[in-house]
């Protein structure tokens, strides 16, 4: 990890007193911000006694906290307009990074061998039209996000090369090879990168098999990401023998006696939430039982420092890769019907309206009566169902669902539902189509139970002041709302006031267009407008949920945040101080990186399923909204179908429609039917036409 400007240099690698003169030649530059200083300069400044002066200055530089001043001299970035950031190729080869509300734009020529991903520092060159914007160039690369490549093999002359599968990599990158015989012309292979030379360059390490596998090119998302499909030996056999190990109903609050059931899709393999109701009076009693996993995983421990490293679950279409061995995620952890299991419930206690008036934490004993799909608990909240015993279970939790919608609703909670879709297989294992997340009246059950026992857990950690993470949510900045109302303007929406009170407007909007073709658009506006919700040690509140305290504790079996809640409620209820093996923030930015990676992982697939799908529909025409807008054509997004495509200027021509500098007749959101017109999965390039009608 880069160590940042207000953190302490020790433990960046450097040892013994180097470490010592690193701080104390960080502290100088931090107390006199403005100083240009040469090592004669330094020196000057410092107290005697500090070695290697010179190594220390290069190793700060190194780390990108200071940086040459010319003349010798050295001073903090900031003060020379170099700043650091995550830089965003395009697929043209020009980016842009984004640092502290600055967009600062590159081009091809001032990217410096930086790929996307790449931390890297940048110095903002001249000012661009728009607050905040700026055109730069990259000076270094401080943190390669990738170490290898998954790409088709090709060969080039008498040598070979690789042309990756992320479209936004650069194109014949050198492949070097043992020997002929380990490779074969138009296979998907991965290499891993060699950063030395002036130029990049790539190692063969592995053939994944055809391009046009739907498998071959989920392993190469896998290995792109630098995903972990397989666990060490040490760390299975350890989770093995945890698993093997009797548990002790000792300190545990026995909830055996309660109905109890489960909720999930009808793949899912790890249970780590479990719910029960009980009513006496006017007072509904709440439990969520979550599985125990710190039982298992103790902090510091191979188990823990696997799953700090993994971060979280990643859910691909074929498969999923878990944060823990399956012997744990999918056994002992897992809330099986029938099977004792330990867990960690949070009780609350709701007055007839849905208001909380108090709850508790403890740890617990279960048995699970039921593992429901949520197609089955859909049919018991609509009073179907063969159980009675059940129907009046999901009676009574689903008016209690309903009466935290209403408060939900009330307090100006922002509801985006879910763009998601799942990815179908045929027998021959080729996607032939997609069918999206619902978001029916069970789904929203298990939410809306899950934010109650979340924020109660959150409170806890609050009052308790434990060292864990929190689930932080900004308002959208000033810059960003301005952009969503002109967005909005376009698909014939206005906000009251040109201004986002508070998210319930934002909810009244997509509520307006659910059943709408604009509803996913619209919905992508707002997510773009927003601050993305991140991990953070200090709690600042959660806009889109309209709380002032939140986390995520309810599944520690998929996420290291929640795992890291349960250690440390674990060690509290032990009577321990609870404590961190790592520093809060360095936390935070691991597990933020974590669900980044996942979640472009998981992107990537299901686009490349989309256009392995689409490839064997061409001729096919889809019903489509445009997104985008351009001189040469319009982006089209395909509804049922995750991903985009081009309309190109040429093509809308001979379709008969006329198309102008500005892209009429068509605006963002306008609707239309696109014939598929070619397909190229490597390229990631969807052509279409319009079909006039």
């Amino acid at each position: 990890m880069m160590i940042s400007s207000d953190m302490p240099v020790s433990g960046s690698g450097v040892s013994g007193s180097d470490t010592e003169t690193l701080d104390a030649v960080f502290e100088l530059f931090q107390r006199e911000p403005s100083s240009r200083l040469t090592f004669r300069q330094i020196a000057a400044r410092l107290e005697g006694g500090h070695t290697d002066l010179s190594g220390a200055v290069e190793q700060l530089v190194e780390n990108g906290q200071l940086w040459p001043a010319g003349g010798g001299r050295y001073a903090l970035p900031s003060e020379l307009g170099i700043s650091t950031g995550t830089i965003i190729i395009r697929a043209n080869g020009s980016g842009f990074v984004k640092t502290d509300g600055d967009r600062i734009e590159i081009d091809t020529r001032n990217a410096t061998g930086s790929l996307d991903g790449d931390l890297v520092m940048v110095r903002k060159l001249e000012t661009l039209p728009g607050e905040g914007r700026y055109r730069g160039k990259v000076e270094t690369v401080l943190k390669r996000s990738r170490q290898g490549v998954s790409g088709i093999a090709r060969k080039k002359g008498r040598k070979w090369v690789i042309d990756p599968v992320n479209p936004v990599l650069p194109r014949d990158i050198p492949l070097r090879t043992v020997s002929d015989t380990d490779i074969t012309q138009g296979r998907l292979v991965f290499a891993t990168l060699d950063y030395s030379g002036k130029k990049l360059a790539a190692d063969l390490k592995k053939d994944l098999g055809s391009p046009t596998s739907p498998g071959a090119l989920i392993d190469s998302v896998v290995l792109d990401h630098g995903l972990h499909d397989e666990f060490p030996q040490n760390v299975l056999k350890r989770a093995e023998e945890l698993a093997s190990e009797p548990w002790s109903l000792e300190g545990r609050e026995d909830f055996r006696g309660l109905l109890t059931v489960t909720i999930d899709p009808v793949d899912a393999k790890d249970f780590d939430d479990a719910v029960s109701l009980m009513i006496e009076d006017d007072i509904r009693t709440l439990y969520v039982h979550i599985a125990d996993v710190a039982h298992y995983v103790a902090s510091g421990s191979q188990l823990d420092d696997e799953a700090e490293l993994r971060g979280t679950s990643v859910y691909l279409p074929d498969r999923v890769l878990p944060m823990l061995p399956q012997v744990l995620s999918n056994g002992a952890c897992s809330l099986k019907p029938d099977e004792e299991r330990p867990a960690r419930t949070v009780v609350m206690k709701f007055d007839k309206s849905g208001e909380r008036l108090e709850f508790t934490i403890v740890p617990s004993v279960i048995r699970s009566d039921r593992r429901m799909t949520y197609e089955e608990a859909l049919e018991y909240l609509e009073g179907n169902g063969d159980e009675e015993k059940l129907r009046q279970l999901f009676d009574s939790m689903g008016v209690l669902s309903a009466d935290l919608d209403s408060i939900r609703l009330r307090r100006g909670a922002l509801d985006l539902g879910s763009s998601e879709y799942r990815v179908i297989f045929g027998d021959d294992g080729w996607p032939e189509g997609f069918t999206p997340v619902p978001s029916d009246r069970a789904h929203r059950l298990i939410e809306n139970f899950m934010v109650e026992a979340n924020r109660a857990v959150a409170d806890h950690c609050k009052w308790s002041d434990l060292p864990v993470l929190f689930r932080v949510h900004d308002e959208p900045a000033e810059m960003s709302e301005e952009r969503l109302v002109r967005q909005l303007e376009l698909l014939d929406i206005t906000l009251p006031g040109g201004k986002i009170h508070d998210p319930s407007v934002l909810k009244k909007i997509l509520d307006s267009l659910r059943d709408s073709p604009l509803h996913d658009l619209a919905v992508e506006y707002i997510l773009r407008s927003m601050q993305k919700a991140v991990y953070l040690p200090s709690n600042t509140g959660h806009f889109g949920l309209a709380l002032r305290s939140y986390m995520h504790f309810t599944s520690p079996i998929r996420r290291y945040p929640d795992l890291l809640v349960h250690q440390a409620l674990a060690m509290q209820e032990k009577g321990e101080i609870p404590a961190l093996d790592s520093s809060p923030a360095e936390l935070a930015e691991s597990s933020n990186a974590s669900e980044d990676n996942a979640e472009s992982a998981e992107r990537e697939a299901d686009e490349l399923m989309a256009m392995l799908f689409l490839s064997r529909n061409i001729g096919k025409a889809f019903n489509g909204v445009v997104t985008g807008i351009k001189s040469f054509g319009v982006f089209v997004r395909l509804e049922g179908v995750p991903v985009e495509g081009l309309a190109h200027r040429s093509d809308i021509l001979r379709a008969g429609i006329p198309f102008t500098e500005s892209g009429g007749p068509y605006h963002e959101g306008s609707l239309l039917r696109v014939e598929i017109l070619a397909v190229d999965p490597m390229k990631r390039k969807l052509s279409l036409k319009p079909v006039r009608e």
